[in-house]
């Protein structure tokens, strides 16, 4: 059985441009398993976040 390590981000937390930012976790191994858009009460926005997941060795 595989076992992994987790890290979730919410998006509008990132202080990057996104493909810059996503670059970077992909440098440092971690993979991109998840976006999840979830809706909050102030309609239309929506908080989106991604979750990323690395092998533990």
């Amino acid at each position: 059985m595989q076992k992994y390590t987790y890290l979730i981000f919410d998006l509008d937390k990132i202080n990057k441009a996104e493909d810059l930012f996503l670059n970077e976790m992909a440098h440092a191994g971690w993979d991109l398993f998840l976006i999840n858009n979830e809706p909050m009460h102030e309609y239309p926005k929506v908080k989106v976040k991604l979750y990323f997941r690395k092998e533990v060795t």
